[in-house]
């Protein structure tokens, strides 16, 4: 397949994004208030308000409510206090003491934030019924929490995690503290539908489908960590880009995710971009290949066979998408995660000829048919295109192709649930803070989001976490990333960025590649 190919492709889905924009006067309506920070997402995932409730997309909302124990720091990615002031892990990576933050109040007249609320929130992230993605790994690191007194939580593990603080237990994962107080006294059914946390902002409304308003709380101006610049801010619902780039071009939103081929529209009306770094990676998952887990693996798929996955790797030319897609806003992957340690690991190169081999060595000479499903997503909009891209490299080798449009909730449900076993489907990788956490929620069989894992996996991942010297850890890592490489764990395509566009009315947002939702240290332009 040729470059001319891909480019009618991208041109096609550029005029159709961008069709509407073009055609919208940028006239501002009379409901988008200059004390309204409008920010228009493509989903609000499954709009429910606890930290346990779903998938890490709510922290677009949720993260002007609740806080964390620690954050990034923009700029240098270094971990920096949050709700803990300090904290210290024992020499074995077994038992961690934070010390928090005293004086910190929760909204709705709940009190200061202790020790007790800390414990509430890690062990109702953990429990069996939590839909939060890193529930399940943390489940299994978790041994016990312990409250000396008020404003002293001790962790203890059941094996070493030199990286707790800014991995599970930082503003880029799914611990926000909540009020332990406010679900003792609402019970926790009620209590789940009103977000109380620590954050500037609390929920004012909420339109199922369509729209969640944050306010100031009312004793903001004592608000320890930020000092908001927008009094509310309104989260709508905008699944198709062209539309929110037309909101972005008439002052209907002030922050948007967009696709690559809407930049030149967004930045010809005069308006910024702001792009993270390498924040996630298009990739295409293997359904059913959790070797050690009975529901989630299918021997029969003919991607079971690690050569038909080296070849369906090698069929792909993945600069040729990352410069006619991603307008060449990334680097060809060798996994579907930023990781230092991997940065050694070669990705695949495009060889067609290779991949024929290949399927031909495992019994596969004259194809196969196999089902992509695709969907979008923020960042994520040209995941569909991506399946059509793939899908052509695939014919190319012999290997038949039908795409089947889903919604992400579907198949999240499908694929957490051991029901995605006989096709693959476009996704996107995230940056972890803690590498270490990206990658056993991706690879061992006890995560509910794991898409290939085997016993040998297994074992050299058991074997890096007990590791307590940093040079050992560093080589071990870098070899698990080279066996999932070996094993074609995916197809995994590009680093890529992720741009928003900016109204005239933001100042300034930092964002960084890990962490991406602090709409409440968003200020007001000059």
């Amino acid at each position: 397949m040729t470059k001319p190919i891909l480019s009618t492709m991208r041109r096609t889905a550029f005029g159709l994004m961008c069709g509407v924009a073009l055609a919208i006067a940028p006239t501002l309506p009379a409901w988008a208030q200059a004390d309204d920070l409008i920010v228009a997402v493509s989903t609000f995932s499954e709009e429910t308000m606890t930290p346990w409730g779903g998938s890490g997309q709510r922290k677009t909302y949720l993260d002007v409510v609740y806080e964390y124990l620690t954050y990034v720091e923009p700029g240098t990615l270094k971990t920096v206090p949050g709700l803990a002031e300090s904290w210290e892990v024992s020499e074995d990576g077994q038992k961690w003491t934070f010390n928090l933050r005293k004086g910190v109040e929760f909204s709705g007249g709940y009190g200061e934030m202790t020790s007790a609320d800390v414990a509430y929130s890690i062990e109702r992230l953990i429990r069996d019924d939590s839909r939060a993605g890193p529930a399940s790994p943390m489940r299994r690191l978790i041994a016990s929490v312990e409250t000396p007194d008020d404003y002293t939580v001790v962790v203890n593990l059941n094996f070493p995690d030199f990286e707790l603080a800014q991995g599970y237990f930082g503003a880029t994962q799914q611990l926000g503290i909540v009020s332990k107080k406010h679900f003792d006294a609402l019970g926790e059914a009620d209590a789940e539908a009103t977000p109380i946390g620590t954050g500037a902002y609390e929920l004012a409304s909420i339109t199922p489908g369509s729209e969640i308003v944050m306010k100031l709380r009312e004793d903001v101006e004592d608000h320890w960590r930020v000092a908001p610049e927008f009094e509310t801010i309104v989260f709508k619902v905008v699944p198709e880009e062209s539309t929110r780039v037309a909101m972005l071009r008439t002052g209907e939103a002030d922050i948007a995710p967009i696709g690559f081929d809407s930049i030149p529209t967004v930045r010809d009306a005069g308006l910024s971009i702001v792009s993270a770094e390498a924040t996630w990676s298009p990739v295409v998952r293997f359904g059913g290949l959790i070797e050690t887990s009975e529901n989630r693996y299918n021997p029969d798929a003919p991607w079971a066979i690690k050569e038909v996955r080296q070849a369906l790797n090698y069929a792909v030319d993945k600069q040729t998408i990352i410069d006619e897609l991603f307008h060449g806003e990334g680097t060809v992957a060798s996994s579907d995660t930023p990781v230092a340690a991997w940065s050694s690991v070669e990705p695949y190169p495009y060889d067609p000829e290779r991949a024929r081999e290949l399927l031909a060595e495992a019994g596969y000479e004259n194809g196969f048919d196999i089902t992509i499903r695709t969907f979008t997503t923020a960042p994520g909009a040209e995941l569909p295109l991506m399946a059509e891209a793939v899908a052509l490299y695939w014919q190319d080798i012999g290997v038949n192709a039908s795409i089947e449009p889903v919604d992400w909730p579907s198949l999240r449900s499908e694929w957490t649930e051991g029901r995605a076993n006989n096709y693959v489907w476009t996704h996107r990788g995230f940056p972890f803070a803690s590498a270490a956490n990206g990658m056993e929620a991706g690879y061992l069989a006890a995560s509910v989001f794991a898409s290939f894992s085997t016993a040998e996996l297994e074992t050299m991942i058991q074997d890096f976490s007990t590791e307590v010297d940093p040079e050992a850890r560093e080589a071990k890592f870098t070899e698990i990333g080279q066996y999932l490489r070996d094993e074609a764990a995916a197809v995994f395509i590009a680093l890529a960025n992720e741009p928003y566009g900016i109204s005239d009315k933001v100042g300034e947002w930092k964002i960084t590649t890990a962490y991406v939702w602090n709409f409440d240290q968003v200020t007001r332009a000059d």
